[in-house]
C-alpha cells in the first residue's frame, strides 16, 4: 500500500470511529469523505508519469470542492471509468493520438482514455500536452494534415482541448465554451484557409511573445486583454506577423 492510500485508510478509519460517537457524519462509502451521503462526482487524471502540471489539477482546491480527484497511476491504471464524470489526459503524445484515433487500446493509458470517450465522459487535454502542436511550423504539410485529421476526429468525438491555465474553470463550468476547444494548428501550407475566427481571453499584466505563439498553436485569431495590459515589442511583432488581432476591454 503506497503512502497516499495508507493516509486515506487512516483518515477513513478515524472518521468512522468519530462517527460512532456522533461527532461527525459517517464517511461516504463511494468517496471515503464525510460528505453526509452526497457523493461527489469523480475526476480522473490520466498520465504516463507524474509531473507538476497534472498535480495542479489533482491538488486544485476549487476542483476538490466539487469533484473527487484521482490519478490513474496511483490506482495502478485499474480505475473504473464508470465512476468518473471528467477525465483529463496528460502527455498526449503523437503515439497516443494515433492509437486513440485508430481505436488501438493496447496500453492502460489508451484503454482508459478510449473507455472515457466511448462512454461519453467529459474528456479534456491541455493544449500544452498535445505533442503534435510542436511541429506546426516544421512538419511537411501533407503529413501534418494527416495527423491533424486524427486530432479533429477526437475533437468531433467530444474531446476538449484547452490551455492549462483555462482548464480548471472549463471543468467547473461544465462546458467547452469556457476555453474554446481548439482545432489543431493549420499546416504551414494551409494556414490561411483553415483558421476559423476564435478569440482567446487572457487576464495578464504583460503580454509576451510566448503568449502569442501559444495562441497561434491553439488556433486563435484574436487575443482579448485587460485595458492596462502591457504589450512587449516582440509580442506585438509576432501578432502582426502571424495575423493575430490584439483587442483590449
Amino acid at each position: 500500500m503506497d503512502q497516499t492510500r495508507l493516509i486515506d485508510e487512516i483518515v477513513s478509519r478515524v472518521a468512522a470511529k468519530l462517527a460512532e460517537t456522533g461527532d461527525v457524519p459517517a464517511p461516504c462509502e463511494s468517496c471515503g469523505a464525510s460528505c453526509g451521503g452526497a457523493a461527489k462526482p469523480g475526476l480522473l487524471v490520466l498520465t504516463q508519469q507524474h509531473g507538476e502540471a497534472c498535480h495542479a489539477v489533482l491538488e486544485s482546491v476549487r476542483l476538490q470542492e466539487r469533484y473527487r480527484t484521482d490519478c490513474a497511476l496511483l490506482q495502478d491504471d485499474c480505475a473504473d471509468i464508470g465512476g468518473y464524470d471528467v477525465v483529463v489526459l496528460y502527455q498526449f503524445s503523437n503515439e497516443v493520438l494515433g492509437k486513440l484515433a485508430g481505436g488501438v487500446c493496447d496500453t492502460p493509458y489508451t484503454r482508459l482514455a478510449a473507455q472515457a470517450i466511448l462512454r461519453g465522459k467529459r474528456v479534456y487535454v491541455p493544449t500544452e500536452q498535445v505533442e503534435l502542436y510542436r511541429y506546426a511550423t516544421t512538419a511537411p504539410g501533407a503529413y501534418y494534415a494527416m495527423m491533424r485529421e486524427k486530432l479533429d476526429l477526437l475533437i468531433a468525438s467530444g474531446v476538449t482541448i484547452c490551455a492549462q491555465g483555462n482548464l480548471e474553470q472549463s471543468i467547473l463550468d461544465g462546458a467547452a465554451r469556457a476555453c474554446a476547444p481548439a482545432a489543431c494548428p493549420s499546416a504551414p501550407a494551409a494556414e490561411k484557409t483553415c483558421r476559423a475566427e476564435r478569440e482567446l481571453r487572457l487576464e495578464k499584466r504583460v503580454l509576451t511573445e510566448k503568449d502569442v505563439s501559444d495562441a497561434l498553436a491553439g488556433h486563435f485569431t484574436c487575443i482579448r486583454l485587460p485595458a492596462k495590459c502591457i504589450l512587449t515589442a516582440l509580442a506585438q511583432d509576432c501578432a502582426k506577423d502571424r495575423g493575430i488581432r490584439l483587442e483590449r476591454d
